[in-house]
């Protein structure tokens, strides 16, 4: 799928944000498909894809960029299963974070599948992957690179609204999930593996499915129980998407921030002219 239209039309997430207290919520769809597709695996894909074929709301790690409270709990839930601090997140708390998806992929739901089997065992799982020497590659030059780049470390102190709230989630869950040294290739991608074959340890096959995003349609309609769409499966460029998107992450929060500093500068600008009006008095 090539590029389309503004970039409000294709990054629609950064644009329509809302602030929405999750735990305001409670599920109000049922949890039918759960996806073990990690970042840089054709998640934005799949993610069209299921949309296409009547899925309503594919939880994606987009949906917590659209609502940046939701980083807020994602980061209490990464703190608690991989670091030990808090209260791991029980069915009342994914009722409340995705409540209102019948479907879900990417991180950070793909850290929680285990968790997420457990809360909602009717529903069918995908484990889609990668080969792991071209998804580290992959991951290296994108996530690796840019996610906690210094401006967005910077930003982090000064946009409260998002990357405040982004950045210690984004924190908390590389570390968690890989370790605190991304440099460790073999380390990474042993554990890339392990998320996948707990997956299959806990699934049975009848209510699994290995899907590759080359696959295409039919593998995915067939064990889904949907019909096969005449048109070819979507595809994104997630590759050039990601550095887009993080472009604009970071123009967005420069905008929050001079917004936030304006009046103050005004109010500054003002008195000081009002002093030394009183000073040229004198």
């Amino acid at each position: 799928m090539p590029a389309r239209g503004t970039e409000r039309e294709r990054f629609p997430e950064l644009f329509d944000q809302t602030s929405i207290d999750p735990r305001s919520h409670t599920r109000n769809i049922e949890m039918q498909v759960l996806v073990i597709g990690m970042m840089r695996t054709g998640t934005k894909s799949i993610k069209a894809g299921l949309e296409q074929i009547g899925y309503k709301n594919v939880y994606h790690m987009t949906s917590a960029m659209k609502n940046p409270k939701d980083c807020d709990m994602w980061t209490e839930a990464f703190n608690a299963k991989f670091h030990g601090k808090g209260q791991m997140l029980g069915r009342k708390e994914w009722d409340q974070l995705l409540g209102d998806c019948d479907a879900c992929i990417d991180v950070p739901t793909a850290a929680f599948m285990p968790e997420l089997i457990a809360a909602y065992p009717n529903a069918q799982v995908i484990v889609s992957m990668r080969d792991p020497d071209k998804w580290y590659t992959s991951m290296m030059a994108t996530v690796g690179k840019r996610s906690m780049s210094l401006k967005l470390i910077l930003l982090g102190y000064c946009d409260h609204f998002f990357i405040r709230r982004f950045n210690p989630c984004a924190r908390a869950m590389m570390e968690g999930m890989y370790g605190k040294d991304l440099n460790d290739a073999e380390y990474v991608k042993k554990r890339y593996l392990e998320f996948h074959e707990e997956v299959r340890q806990l699934v049975p096959e009848h209510r699994r499915l290995e899907y590759h995003l080359g696959d295409g349609w039919e593998p995915l309609c067939n064990f889904l129980g949907k019909d096969v769409p005449k048109t070819e499966f979507p595809f994104i460029n997630e590759s050039k998407e990601f550095g887009e998107r993080i472009s604009l992450i970071e123009k967005h929060a420069i905008g929050r921030v001079m917004r936030n500093v304006a009046p103050v500068i005004g109010v500054v600008a003002l008195a000081s002219t009002y002093y030394f009006g009183l000073l040229s008095r004198w």
